[in-house]
């Protein structure tokens, strides 16, 4: 958790349209795969991404945690059964794999540079913002309350503690990136992400 005295002012940076559709036609990487694994949530029947392996086929095309598959090889999963995704992934004798994807709800991308005062001007507690310093740059890019945190610096951050996300953010004293959602799409969807006892029911690699 961060004292106000340490926490400099921010900045958005980007912000992606909100549930941008993207369609990729990936190369394969080591192991004929393209760096995803995917997680069925239920009861929605989505298949959302739970990890992106750094610099792997599918980081370098932009798809990042949370992102939801939309389609695999020109069919829809949506409500697919998950044996079925593997039976497309393991049937691709290509050596790259077709995906239409969605960005994840809500997100939004904000850039903050640090106030040699004031710090970065904002508060967080177990990854959800909780305190906004005003006419700070953060505050001025959109940075409020009720935001989580899902990365900092293209590094994901869920789960971790926030002595953890701290360091990543002061890792770098001049700038650092958050990538946020609404609390309230993270209670209803990413959270469910977060490792289970049924990790090998529920997860599909490519």
């Amino acid at each position: 958790m961060w004292s106000t005295s340490n926490i400099p002012y921010g900045s958005l940076d980007s912000l992606r349209p909100m549930e941008l559709e993207k369609f990729l036609l990936i190369r394969k990487g080591e192991g004929g795969k393209i760096g995803v694994t995917g997680r069925l949530i239920q009861p929605a029947r989505k298949i959302l991404i739970c990890a992106v392996t750094r610099k792997s086929p599918a980081y370098m095309a932009g798809l990042r945690y949370g992102d939801e598959i939309l389609c695999l090889e020109n069919e829809p999963v949506s409500g697919m059964e998950l044996d079925r995704v593997r039976d497309l992934v393991r049937k691709n004798l290509r050596n790259s794999i077709k995906l239409r994807t969605k960005d994840k709800t809500g997100e939004r991308y904000i850039t903050i540079p640090r106030d040699a005062q004031k710090g970065f001007g904002f508060r967080f507690v177990n990854g959800e913002i909780t305190f906004v310093r005003p006419n700070t740059v953060a505050e001025r890019r959109g940075l409020e309350r009720r935001l989580q945190i899902i990365e900092v610096n293209a590094e994901v951050v869920v789960g971790m503690e926030d002595e953890d996300i701290e360091a990543i953010i002061c890792a770098n004293e001049d700038v650092v990136t958050l990538c946020v959602v609404p609390v309230k799409v993270y209670r209803q969807l990413f959270s469910r992400l977060s490792p289970t006892k049924n990790d090998a029911c529920t997860l599909v690699e490519l």
